[in-house]
């Protein structure tokens, strides 16, 4: 009976060692039928969707082209160095494409050829995926590719797709190191591009939905949104802002003596200086017709009026190539203080600021009129000592 329990007590022991030596046959049989390669190549390419994947989510995130492109490129470095770097698309159909050139993933400041961007996009139309330069060029006739192509050292071609199909592709020249891109390089380098694409295309389908094509300004639907989101800021914080509007003076007639595409032009030359004349933070705005708005942010009711009166007398002095004219035109502007004692909506700050360009219309245009709570203030000229305070009209706010 002893004998019996100590040999039922080592069977254990020995069933494991056992195990671990049909373990260890089983791992020495897939190793020699490179099962544990594959695992491993399987390992490998899911730490690659994950990154993908976060990458993806930062891209998207992003709020300007540049960002994307600084991000890409900085994704890029982490892995290899290409000797030079080129993206090239045109998002918006019949608009000259756009490039951002690196060499060394660092910008160089060139410009590519925007000869070659239609003959290589139409190919990418019917081969939409990753494919070498060398396979590609044998679809062209020989020389095709000039010396200012070729001075991209280019080995992959990869197409920028989305919704409307490509429209656009990026080059990658040799690697500094390591020889050809691998299999699992170009599958990173595929994916990458696709979720640039959709960022690319996401960030201007988005400015097209909020601005219009004539000036290229911010339209009205957006303006007010803003204006909502800014009236919420200034009642919470007790900060100050203010919205100018302007019309064009006697713009009718303009159109009816010069023609609507010399119309056109004053309205796109009128914009470039709305946008050149205010901050960054603040929103220039094509509200209808010849009619605009600007939302001041951060803006006292002295710097209103001295910012309405700054663009005013840049309109005024505006000259305006046409054929063989130049055209010119004034504005009359009304200026509306966001006041969080007023507790406004949108729609009532934008008939305040109405009412005081009505006044400067109806008083001579070519003026700024500065609405205030009860009254209305008109002021041709800064004080001299900078305040922007005008003489009083003393016309009834009604």
């Amino acid at each position: 009976m002893e004998e019996q329990i100590r040999t039922e007590e080592s069977s254990p022991a020995q069933s494991g060692g056992a195990q671990a030596n049909n373990l260890a046959k089983r791992i020495n049989f897939l190793e020699k039928a490179g099962a544990l390669g594959d695992l491993e190549d399987l390992r490998r390419e899911s730490r690659e969707l994950d990154s993908l994947v976060n990458d993806a989510t930062h891209i998207v995130a992003l709020d300007n082209v540049e960002a994307m492109m600084e991000f890409t490129t900085s994704r890029l470095n982490e892995r290899f160095i290409p000797t030079h770097l080129a993206f090239i698309f045109a998002p918006v159909e019949e608009t000259v494409p756009v490039s951002y050139c690196y060499r060394n993933l660092k910008p160089d400041g060139e410009t590519f050829p925007v000869f070659y961007f239609e003959p290589i996009r139409t190919f990418l139309l019917s081969r939409p995926y990753i494919i070498s330069f060398r396979e590609m060029k044998c679809a062209f006739t020989p020389n095709f590719f000039k010396k200012d192509f070729l001075a991209y050292e280019p080995e992959v071609i990869l197409p920028m797709s989305g919704i409307g199909g490509i429209f656009g592709f990026v080059i990658l020249g040799k690697k500094l190191v390591g020889g050809e891109y691998s299999d699992l390089e170009r599958m990173y380098l595929d994916r990458l591009v696709r979720f640039l694409s959709i960022g690319i295309q996401n960030k201007y389908s988005h400015e097209e939905a909020i601005t219009e094509p004539k000036t290229g300004l911010y339209n009205s639907a957006y303006f007010m949104k803003r204006l909502k989101e800014e009236i919420s800021r200034v009642n919470r914080y007790g900060v100050s802002s203010g919205i100018l509007m302007l019309d064009i003076d006697h713009f009718k007639n303009f159109n009816d003596q010069w023609g609507h595409l010399a119309g056109d032009a004053v309205l796109r030359a009128l914009a470039h200086v709305l946008t050149t004349s205010v901050r960054g933070a603040d929103l220039p705005s094509r509200f209808g017709g010849e009619e605009f708005c600007v939302l001041l942010s951060q803006c006292e009711e002295a710097q209103l009026f001295s910012a309405a009166e700054r663009i005013r007398k840049a309109i005024e002095a505006l000259k305006v190539p046409y054929k063989d004219q130049i055209c010119r035109v004034t504005v009359s502007i009304g200026v509306c203080p966001l006041e969080p004692s007023w507790n406004g909506s949108p729609e009532s700050y934008i008939d305040r600021a109405d009412k005081a360009l009505y006044h400067s219309k109806a008083n001579g245009r070519n003026q700024t009129t500065l609405y205030r709570f009860g009254l209305l203030s008109r002021a041709l000229e800064l004080n001299s000592d900078g305040s922007g305070e005008g003489p009083d009209c003393g016309c009834s706010a009604g």
